[in-house]
């Protein structure tokens, strides 16, 4: 079988739909049901980027001098900058609604004339976008949040994406969507039949699993942070994760446990971050609060196995891949009650009420006291964690493959 993988979601920091688009198009080729995997991004053809998303650089040679640290720096700020360079245009013309219109019908027409020679493959788009094309195709839809909390994006994006999405939905053999809560929204909002969209759960990398003390030390001492002393969040910093609530809740809690067991938040600024960053600032001043920013990919794994309790009270997610790392990493989660949350936490977390802040408070108290309780969702995530794997998911969507190839 021959596929034809579109990767623009694919760009550093390697996080969300471009971590699954990266799995994706490494994995697919080692199948032995794959004969050849060719690449499509802003509607030409591309090899698969030649960078190290995952990990950061470390050279394998003695820093002597001053200047060689200058020139090695100086290279890789340069180096990650051209590597972003398409994806922060694009993302620049996205912020422009003409800019955003013409964007949406341009790059199309170019996919569309490139695939016109292609014979004998499947065309699969994980990032929401189908091209006209006579070839059979997969598209992933990983949420619904723009017809669901439009509040929550730009207008741009609005309309970009909803004239994205209905067209991936009219052209597609077959809809891929990341977790059983997303695809009842796809069936319910275009009202289409159900057989038409298939569940493909996302997988956990192996670098996240639980870690000893040993292990931890060197990075969480980066960080003035010690094994089991904090509780994480992880995500960027937007309205839709409900840090506001968050952060209100936290702020509830007895100023001993705060002190003991302060929270950390990892993660940039994103679209209306203004006054969550106010909120954060204010309770770094606290002293409860540490906010790293971005951090280094291969430090995140460590970040989140030394933690006391993940939490993500979020609004809204497709699948939440978060909860499952750390469930992977052996850490109890604190999660929301809605969407796809509950689906991938599996009974594994503690279950809150995101519009409620007293429901938040009271999850915290228990998820970062209650030793049995914590016990009990340490094992139950490890179990759950076992049954997300990249492996499973890029079987499933062979299949899917398979299943639109013999149409």
């Amino acid at each position: 079988m021959n596929v034809v993988l579109s990767i623009e979601a694919i760009h550093p920091p390697l996080a969300g739909i471009g971590r699954y688009a990266w799995e994706l198009a490494t994995r697919l080729p080692l199948q032995q049901e794959i004969e050849s995997v060719r690449y499509l991004s802003d509607g030409q053809w591309r090899d698969l980027p030649n960078t190290n998303l995952v990990e950061p650089a470390s050279p394998n040679v003695e820093l002597t001098s001053d200047t060689d640290k200058t020139v090695l720096n100086f290279k890789g700020r340069m180096r990650k900058r051209l590597e972003q360079f398409p994806h922060k245009l694009r993302r620049r013309i996205g912020q422009v609604p003409l800019f955003a219109r013409a964007y949406g019908k341009i790059m199309p027409l170019l996919a569309s004339n490139n695939l016109d020679g292609v014979k004998n493959a499947v065309f699969h788009g994980p990032n929401y976008f189908v091209p006209k094309t006579h070839l059979p195709s997969v598209v992933t839809i990983h949420d619904l949040s723009i017809y669901r909390y439009p509040q929550w994006h730009p207008k741009a994006r609005i309309e970009r994406m909803q004239m994205a999405i209905p067209e991936a939905i009219e052209r597609a053999s077959l809809i891929l969507a990341i977790s059983e809560s997303t695809r009842r929204d796809i069936i319910d909002q275009f009202q289409i039949p159900a057989e038409r969209v298939q569940v493909t759960l996302l997988g956990v990398d192996q670098n996240y699993h639980p870690r000893t003390s040993i292990e931890l030390a060197p990075v969480l001492s980066k960080f003035g942070l010690s094994m089991n002393a904090y509780s994480f969040f992880v995500s960027t910093i937007e309205p839709r994760k409900n840090l506001t609530n968050l952060i209100a809740a936290y702020r509830l809690l007895p100023i001993a446990m705060r002190q003991r067991w302060p929270l950390v938040l990892v993660g940039g600024g994103g679209w209306q971050s203004e006054d969550i960053h106010a909120d954060i600032q204010r309770a770094v001043g606290e002293g409860w609060l540490k906010y790293l920013g971005f951090v280094d990919q291969a430090d995140l794994p460590v970040l989140y196995a030394g933690a006391r309790l993940f939490t993500y009270p979020s609004w809204y997610e497709g699948f939440g891949l978060p909860i499952a790392e750390a469930m992977a990493s052996g850490v109890p989660v604190l999660t929301s009650n809605c969407s796809s949350m509950p689906e991938v936490a599996a009974g594994a977390a503690r279950l809150v009420e995101p519009g409620d802040v007293d429901s938040i408070r009271e999850g915290l108290a228990q998820a970062l006291d209650d030793d049995a309780w914590r016990e009990l969702a340490v094992q139950r995530g490890l179990q759950r964690a076992t049954e997300l794997s990249w492996d499973a998911c890029v079987r499933n969507t062979i299949a899917a493959y398979q299943r639109v190839s013999n149409k």
